[in-house]
């Protein structure tokens, strides 16, 4: 595992063409597994590894790979994410378990996906050593070693990304306030604007998947709103907000699209100044969010398309009443905060392909 300095592992991120990265930041680590090289160690089982993909051996219907060991800064937080096609009764799992010390935590599960079916997370997966809360496992414990385990399921079926979050919830808001780059503000990424509340049957709660939708559009991959909610369901969460499975199906349509923690805006520029616009998620109450078009939120994702000459991010937020509505400027500093104590700068990273 390398680690590359902060500003040219972003760099080689944003450009596509690198391998495994690990892109560290003061709030956490991610990881990424998407080449030959990066899944060196690893103990193989009826799968077979290419060039930049995960696939089953030739005769098995299954099969799995298990990582090598990765240590990370110490962490109380992890989120998967991955990239993956199957073809129609394929699906792909994916596990983690952590240690503490000398002791390894039991497998822990992140659901079954399929691009092509059903799709459905692990309720109940609580014990001493922590939970998954849908799409994050949460530790008692703060741990410094995690390993995957990635099952395929259905001849066809690969992986080509794999990616783990880790961050200590001590400190999500570490980064907070980190001076902006000026050369990055006044540079606006044109993202298609659609709103969710068009949508009567459940468009109020489509937030993830509106915000999926248009950062798919500005790529030229143009899926409707109920088509990307209809992608990104999960039944036993019964909603289209998990994390992982949003880049899932951003990647199953060609997309390289990982789940992320940034721990500023600062760090945000680096995207949308390079033309990448990023999906976040913030919660906020009354009056703390001026100029959003819904009052309060418990959860809600937006697209950031970059940042006025003041240094405002502008935003695509999907909660407007209409497609026209839907550009939105809010202020720096009280929407940092607001995406940094809610989600510890969780984002959706959707890129083009890697060269």
């Amino acid at each position: 595992m390398r680690i590359l300095p902060r500003s040219l592992l972003l760099a080689l991120a944003l450009m596509g063409r690198a391998g495994a990265l690990t892109m560290t930041y003061v709030n956490g680590t991610t990881i990424l597994h998407e080449r030959r090289a990066d899944w060196a160690g690893a103990t193989l089982t009826g799968v077979q590894v290419k060039q930049d993909s995960l696939a089953l051996t030739s005769g098995n219907a299954s099969g799995s790979l298990l990582s090598s060991p990765l240590t990370v800064a110490a962490f109380d937080e992890l989120i998967p994410s991955w990239n993956a096609m199957t073809p129609p009764g394929g699906s792909v799992s994916v596990e983690v378990r952590a240690q503490g010390g000398n002791a390894w935590s039991r497998w822990f599960s992140f659901g079954t996906w399929s691009s092509s079916g059903d799709r459905a997370s692990v309720d109940g997966q609580k014990d001493a050593a922590g939970q998954v809360l849908t799409d994050t496992l949460r530790l008692s414990h703060r741990a410094t070693t995690y390993q995957y385990r990635v099952t395929l399921r259905g001849a066809g079926t690969t992986v080509r990304l794999l990616a783990f979050n880790t961050t200590d919830r001590a400190k999500h808001t570490a980064g907070l306030g980190q001076p902006g780059n000026r050369a990055a503000w006044g540079k606006i990424v044109d993202v298609p604007q659609r709103s969710q509340m068009i949508y009567p049957d459940g468009g109020e709660v489509w937030c993830s998947p509106t915000s999926v939708s248009m950062i798919l559009a500005k790529y030229g991959v143009n899926v409707t709103v109920p088509q990307a909610a209809k992608g990104t369901f999960d039944r036993v969460y019964d909603g289209t907000g998990n994390w992982p499975f949003n880049a899932a199906y951003a990647g199953s349509l060609g997309l390289r699209a990982y789940v992320t923690r940034l721990p500023s805006l600062a760090a945000a520029e680096t995207f949308t100044a390079a033309g990448h616009p990023l999906a976040l998620s913030l919660g906020w109450k009354k009056g703390e969010l001026p100029g959003a078009p819904i009052e309060s939120s418990s959860g809600h994702l937006m697209v950031l398309d970059g940042f006025d000459t003041q240094g405002n991010p502008v935003l695509n937020d999907p909660a407007a009443l209409d497609n026209a509505s839907v550009r939105r400027t809010y202020p720096r500093a009280a929407f940092e905060k607001l995406w940094l104590t809610h989600s510890g700068g969780l984002s959706y990273v959707l890129l083009p392909m890697k060269n």
